[in-house]
């Protein structure tokens, strides 16, 4: 992944996410896992994101994830929360609601926001329900 500059805005750090989101949207599973860095505890892989959005609901081998989605009872979250660095180098996180299908839905990724000598990187956490 190609850090970001430290200046990066609020904003920026959720377009970032968005171009991560459209990648998903394509089913690049690949291209998405390559634009971040990842937690290792996790261990998430390209198949892994694929199985955590295939099996989300209905588990429907043909749903995937859609830039654009209409509120259900549920709206969209996307925030960016900033802190001073600590011990591991964290600066923050955010928490971007997954639209699925078209709609909004409550799985949820997050990403820590790492302060790095090139600048931010965003390693994704977790994919879950919330």
């Amino acid at each position: 992944m190609t850090p970001l500059p430290k200046t990066s805005t609020d904003q920026d750090l959720i377009a970032f996410v968005d171009r991560w989101a459209s990648l998903l949207e394509k089913e690049d599973y690949a291209g998405a896992y390559q634009l971040t860095e990842h937690d290792p505890a996790m261990r998430w892989t390209p198949e892994l994101i694929r199985t955590v959005i295939k099996s989300y609901g209905d588990a429907s081998p043909t749903q995937r994830v859609t830039l654009a989605g209409k509120p259900t009872d549920i709206t969209q979250r996307k925030e960016v929360t900033r802190w001073p660095e600590n011990r591991l180098k964290g600066v923050g996180d955010v928490w971007y609601d997954l639209n699925v299908d078209g709609f909004v839905s409550d799985l949820t990724a997050t990403f820590w926001i790492v302060s790095t000598p090139e600048g931010l990187v965003l390693r994704l956490n977790d994919i879950h329900v919330m």
